[in-house]
């Protein structure tokens, strides 16, 4: 059953103005569960129009009302290694868990898609969409979710690292995309962690 964090989340209501948002809400607090043996922690937000105006590059074939129902899921799992480093232990940790992140992104790109909403992940290593077309630009997985989340930020010679709350940087961040409302992308998060369980 996953576990709600609730206290990094700003907002748990659902948009419904159609005034155009100048800050990125909340709309799914943090919510823990496991996935294939690792603990996965994703959280969705509505994002501001700036945010999507960023966006458009990276998914530049988005209409209007699907840019309107635009979701960015910051989804973090928790690592053994402090993946900073880059020894042949962190390098098959990282390699892990994009293939885990890769494989419970495309079960919910495929499920969404099959009742009519547009989902796509994020690559880490090169911020291109994995399942759909590339635009000209890169999604940047760290500094976006560091924006949506707030979480803190450690400068390690050029490199940005996002700090969990709680794993601080024994984590693997990565991002998905829907237009499906919150409470359908829950549901099927549900479904395929109920899925697992049998």
């Amino acid at each position: 059953m996953p576990t709600s964090v609730a206290d990094s989340c700003q907002s748990s209501k659902i948009l419904t103005s159609t005034k155009p948002s100048t800050k990125s809400d909340c709309v799914i607090e943090p919510t823990r569960f496991q996935f294939k043996g690792s603990v996965f922690e994703y959280s969705a937000y509505s994002p501001s129009t700036r945010f999507i105006k960023e966006v458009e590059s990276v998914f530049p074939h988005l209409n209007l009302q699907e840019r309107k129902d635009f979701l960015v899921c910051p989804v973090i799992q928790q690592c053994v290694n402090d993946l900073v480093g880059a020894t042949p232990e962190v390098n098959k940790e990282r390699d892990d868990k994009l293939e885990l992140f890769i494989e419970w992104g495309k079960y919910l790109v495929e499920r969404l898609g099959s009742v009519g909403f547009w989902a796509d992940v994020t690559d880490p290593a090169s911020g291109f969409p994995v399942f759909g077309k590339q635009g000209p630009a890169p999604y940047p997985d760290v500094q976006a979710t560091q924006a949506l989340t707030h979480y803190d930020l450690q400068n390690v010679g050029c490199c940005h690292i996002l700090l969990h709350p709680s794993w601080k940087s024994h984590i693997y961040p990565a991002t998905f995309f829907t237009t499906a409302p919150p409470n359908i992308l829950i549901k099927v998060i549900d479904e395929l962690i109920s899925s697992q369980q049998k």
